[in-house]
């Protein structure tokens, strides 16, 4: 494995003093180590990882621009996408009957509140997270 060659340690320590903790600033660690000539060995016991851990680390700082090599791409899943208040009228309305909304259904159906959170919030959630939302509301639900 090369040690950086393409990577200026000076950037390394600009970049470390930009990130605060956690894992990036590790990686940055890691890559500063590896430019000083610590064995990979050295870094893994010192970062607690194992040494296919800070190859994956350092290979980042060989292929990525220098100032996305510490970050984590970012992941499907993400937060909630109906927040705050609007969450709070959502919970409000899961608790009246869906037909004092204009609905037909007596009763919320996981795919009744995927269709309403769709049209009212313009937000389109899997049907395992409705069942979620419908039992953080408090409610039994129907299929």
């Amino acid at each position: 494995m090369g040690r950086l060659d393409g990577v200026v340690l000076e950037e390394l320590y600009e970049l470390k003093e930009e990130i605060d903790e956690g894992k990036p600033r590790e990686r940055v660690l890691a890559a500063i180590g590896r430019k000083q000539d610590d064995q990979l060995d050295t870094l893994a016991k010192r970062h607690g990882v194992v040494e296919k851990t800070i190859r994956n680390w350092l290979d980042r700082f060989e292929e990525e621009p220098i100032e996305q090599a510490p970050y984590d791409a970012p992941r499907p899943g993400g937060p909630a996408k109906i927040e705050g208040k609007e969450r709070e009228q959502l919970f409000e309305q899961l608790q009246q009957p869906p037909t004092e909304l204009g609905y037909d259904q007596q009763a919320w159906s996981a795919k009744l509140l995927l269709h309403h959170v769709k049209e009212e919030y313009g937000v389109e959630y899997h049907e395992n997270y409705a069942y979620e939302l419908l039992r953080e509301a408090g409610l039994s639900f129907s299929d």
